[in-house]
């Protein structure tokens, strides 16, 4: 009986580590090319909006004008990537809306994406009375909930 549990055994460990290397592997995973004013990182393409809008219309103009989101981002390479693209056009590290808001104290990406990498300016985020999105390039160069009614100029994403 214990030699036909050892078969067994080995039976399904073959079996399994088959199925696991049979699995579809990407390997070389092909990116878009952005279109004209839109540029890439990654897989993604980014644009930076010099005008003024609260949160929701940003997120709605990046949604309905150009199939996108506000931006999300996921490391700090991205975030350097964007803090560039923002200074590219203002010659200033510009406050503007990234995707991030607060649903009853949880973060999200408006992209659905999870919020991982985090980079707040000192004693942020301090969720005050309507302060539940997020801005970057804030009074010390990183993130600041910001109330969702102010105006800024945005980054999107697709």
């Amino acid at each position: 009986m214990a030699l036909w549990t050892v078969y067994l055994s080995l039976g399904l460990l073959v079996a399994l580590n088959a199925s696991v290397e049979t699995r579809p592997v990407e390997k070389n995973k092909h990116c878009n090319t952005c279109e004209t004013g839109w540029t890439a990182y990654g897989c993604r393409c980014f644009k930076f909006f010099n005008e003024l809008k609260r949160w929701n219309f940003a997120e709605f103009r990046c949604l309905y004008n150009y199939n996108g989101n506000l931006a999300s981002v996921h490391n700090h390479e991205e975030y350097i990537f964007i803090k560039n693209l923002v200074r590219q056009t203002t010659h200033a590290s510009t406050p503007a809306w990234i995707g991030g808001h607060n649903v009853a104290g949880d973060l999200f990406w408006s992209d659905g994406t999870k919020m991982y990498y985090r980079i707040w300016s000192p004693d942020q985020p301090s969720f005050s009375k309507d302060e539940n999105c997020i801005e970057m390039n804030s009074v010390h160069g990183n993130w600041n909930d910001a109330n969702c009614k102010e105006e800024k100029p945005f980054v999107c994403v697709k």
